[in-house]
């Protein structure tokens, strides 16, 4: 299930005067994505599976070498633990490639 919570509602929460609650402080921690980041090394055309271990399946999965130029990667959920792996591939190796993944 998503949640939405809106920038206003989240000021609202913060004004002078009154107290955020603990479901409101919920809703705001639960809008947040959560962000793995590892350094690897890509064998050209080999699967590299990757354990972020954040609970939630993996939305935006980018890798940059290490002058920060975005490679290209083809990306997937591991089938086998969605929520806590995925598995990336590229036709190009890489030393000290940062892969960065975003839940959410």
């Amino acid at each position: 299930m998503a949640v939405v919570i809106k920038r206003s509602d989240v000021i609202s929460y913060f004004q002078s005067g009154s107290a955020p609650n603990q479901a409101q402080f919920t809703a705001l921690i639960d809008a947040f994505p959560m962000v793995y980041a590892e350094t690897v090394s890509i064998v050209a055309d080999v699967d590299l599976e990757i354990t972020h271990g954040i609970g939630e399946n993996a939305r935006i999965v980018q890798a940059t070498d290490s002058d920060g130029i975005s490679i290209e990667i083809n990306w997937r959920r591991d089938p086998l633990d969605p929520t806590n792996k995925v598995i990336i591939n590229s036709a190009k190796a890489y030393s000290n490639a940062e892969i960065t993944i975003l839940t959410k």
